[in-house]
């Protein structure tokens, strides 16, 4: 069975379980040219995190969130998986869960020259950053301007924590709880 067969099967399992729009089903084994679900499986996500972000490197498409499938090749990312979506090696030839040798399609695997070069070129910028802060910093410290804002700066959070300390328990109480039920309604 061509690759084409086990992906309109899995896009019609797809189909199935996260429900889209505009796919059509032409027929067993048919492929649906050029089309893709309209809604993958999305993780949850905090407002305060990164989003993930999938690299397919056989067409070099970004895809957002943690889809299955690249959404423009079709081919599955890390793993081969079977029409009821088992997760298997990349290098499996059967189903290790219901035994099908019907599987997707994997990207090509990245060389690790590319890993090792990511590595060193991460590296190396935070290096640089940390070089250029470094050095800012020890040029606005010895500047005379700077040393005294920064001293003014220093008096008045001292004055400031001073002042709190000296207002009523249930004051601070009541201030902090406020600013942590204003902190909850934001993250909503």
């Amino acid at each position: 069975m061509t690759h084409r067969n086990v992906d309109s099967r899995i896009l019609r399992v797809l189909g199935k379980r996260y429900g889209t729009r505009g796919i059509r089903d032409r027929g067993p084994g048919q492929w649906w040219p050029g089309r893709r679900p309209s809604r993958w499986p999305r993780a949850k996500r905090q407002t305060n995190e990164a989003m993930a972000m999938k690299f397919c490197y056989q067409c070099g498409k970004a895809s957002a969130g943690d889809p299955p499938f690249c959404t423009k090749c079709g081919r599955s990312y890390d793993v081969r998986l079977c029409p009821r979506m088992h997760k298997n090696s990349r290098f499996a030839k059967a189903c290790s869960q219901c035994g099908s040798r019907e599987l997707s399609e994997t990207q090509p695997q990245a060389s690790v020259w590319w890993k090792v070069l990511e590595v060193l070129a991460r590296f190396g910028l935070g290096v640089f950053l940390v070089y250029v802060s470094l050095t800012a910093l020890i040029g606005l410290l010895q500047r005379p301007q700077f040393q005294m804002g920064l001293f003014v700066v220093a008096v008045l959070l001292g004055l400031l924590w001073w002042a709190w300390s000296q207002l009523p328990e249930w004051f601070r109480k009541f201030v902090w709880r406020f600013l942590k039920r204003k902190g909850h309604d934001d993250e909503r």
